[in-house]
């Protein structure tokens, strides 16, 4: 038996303005990651194609996502490698560095305390549990990292997770702190927001705001919340907000997104209509939780968690994903890559089959289809291949193709050569992963088929690759790299150095 949160409900709807939305039900050839709870999650990651999608990236740092809520746990030893630190300000000096009107906002904001502490405050005995776990459990679907060997995943292993408190500890806000959290995660560059409230009233400068955020290339994924079981279920005739907000615009800027169960259908409590673009899975969840064990809350990851709030950060989450595997795509080219890859559930569905203008998340497809404009060569016409933010393309008849993305690695330089029968080409990629360097290889298709670490030998020389090709050599196996090396002369003078090596990487293979 699922037990409605009336809680928050009862308290948005009368009290405040907006109110975060969740359940808590009673207990009741892909890449795998090792971690040791997955067991708990895979059928949610399985239903919406997690598997597969992490066979084409597994995320990146260079994408972050605001998260609206309550605040997160920026501690917890699966999340903390993955939240935002603010580049322009220095930890602890009591100084706005950056002057945005924030002191020493390294890891986001709290616009509840006006502070810059944004985990939730675990002090007050009144506080709610639930809404105090919120923020966390939400971060952590979107980017608890992933085959670390601890607790479970999230949708990117990869990814910066900006946390902006504007839902205080009993799961109420107002438009204003709303407001305020879009203006910062707009003006400090963040790529997703994700909203998992629920208000009665449409207000013009949040849609506004939200409308300037989109227009800077942010998707904005938001809950449409869990009225059903009130009777209120039906947002083309009961709108809520921010989700209807761009319900009279012909061009689709907000996702708004419900809850299906594990066999896809629409959940009991949940909202549909109109206003929703996308379902995800909303039943059943398990992620990252709050963890203060001397107040009580001694679990870092747990659930079964339910709610519209939990579905919207498998869409972020998505949204995150695809900006990884294509830095250069706009909000509108993401909405529509995830709108036109989800499944038709409509068969499932049959009580709603005149309301249910939605399909079901598949972050997969929606990866396996964004690589659909390459074309195999014809190499009578092929002009070469070349990169750009960490994408490799293809050019052809002047006009330039998707080849393959180098995940999270940085690209530092690529080559290619033909084949001796003029039928195929082999690329190789040297990239930079942390502090190390990789040479990734690729077959004509752009599947990437083995990675190798660079041996850099002696580090005190400060041995850097820099550019790399194939030999000419009939078998295409030789690879030469050469090297830029500082070397100090006394105690001043450096040195640079180019150095040439070849090896012999690809033989046997």
């Amino acid at each position: 038996m699922f037990q409605l949160y009336n809680n928050l409900a009862k308290k948005s709807t009368i009290a405040l303005v907006f109110g975060i939305f969740l359940f808590l039900a009673v207990p009741a050839n892909a890449i795998i990651p090792n971690d040791p709870e997955y067991s708990k999650q895979q059928k949610m990651w399985q239903q919406i194609g997690a598997e597969k999608a992490w066979d084409y990236a597994t995320g990146s740092n260079r994408v972050t996502v605001a998260i609206i809520d309550t605040g997160a746990d920026i501690w917890h030893d699966d999340l903390k490698q993955n939240i935002w630190s603010n580049p322009y300000e220095i930890p602890d000096n009591n100084y706005d560095d950056d002057g945005n009107g924030y002191v020493d906002d390294i890891h986001g904001w709290n616009f509840i305390e006006n502070n810059n502490d944004v985990r939730t405050g675990v002090l007050d005995n009144s506080n709610d549990p639930e809404a105090i776990a919120h923020g966390t459990v939400i971060a952590g679907l979107v980017g608890a990292i992933g085959n670390n060997q601890r607790s479970g995943t999230g949708l990117n292993w990869k990814v910066k997770i900006m946390p902006l408190r504007a839902i205080d500890s009993d799961g109420n806000g107002s438009y204003k702190e709303v407001y305020k959290a879009i203006m910062y995660a707009m003006n400090n560059d963040a790529d997703v927001i994700s909203l998992s409230v629920v208000g009665f009233k449409d207000d013009e400068n949040l849609k506004n705001i939200l409308r300037t955020a989109y227009d800077r290339g942010i998707v904005i994924v938001s809950a449409a919340g869990n009225d059903q079981l009130n009777g209120n279920g039906n947002l083309s005739s009961v709108q809520h907000y921010p989700v209807c907000m761009d319900n009279a615009s012909v061009e689709n800027w907000i996702i708004g997104v419900s809850s299906v169960d594990k066999n896809d259908k629409l959940s009991k409590f949940a909202n549909y209509g109109s206003c929703v673009d996308l379902v995800a899975p909303g039943e059943d969840i398990f992620s990252t939780q709050r963890y203060a064990p001397v107040y009580g809350y001694d679990k870092e990851f747990s659930g079964p968690w339910q709610g519209t709030s939990f579905s919207v950060p498998l869409v972020a989450g998505a949204a995150a994903l695809l900006k990884s595997f294509h830095p250069d795509w706009s909000a509108q080219n993401i909405i529509s890559a995830l709108l036109k890859s989800s499944d038709d559930i409509s068969v499932k569905n049959p009580n709603f089959s005149g309301a249910l203008g939605f399909g079901r998340l598949n972050v997969g497809q929606a990866m396996e289809s964004s690589t659909v404009t390459f074309v195999s060569p014809d190499y009578s016409s092929l002009e070469g291949y070349y990169f750009k933010n960490d994408i490799i393309y293809i050019k052809k008849d002047e006009v330039n193709y998707f080849f393959a993305g180098a995940g999270e690695a940085k690209i530092i330089a690529l080559g290619s050569t033909r084949s001796f029968n003029n039928k195929h080409d082999e690329v190789v990629v040297l990239v930079m992963r942390g502090k190390h360097y990789f040479v990734q290889f690729f077959n004509d298709q752009g599947k990437k088929w083995k990675e190798m670490a660079v041996p850099l030998g002696d580090y005190s020389n400060k041995k850097k690759p820099i550019k790399i090709k194939f030999l000419n050599d009939i078998s295409g196996r030789k690879i030469q790299l050469e090297f830029l090396e500082s070397i100090k002369k006394g105690n001043k003078k450096i040195v640079k150095k180019v150095t040439v090596k070849q090896y012999d990487w690809l033989d046997n293979d």
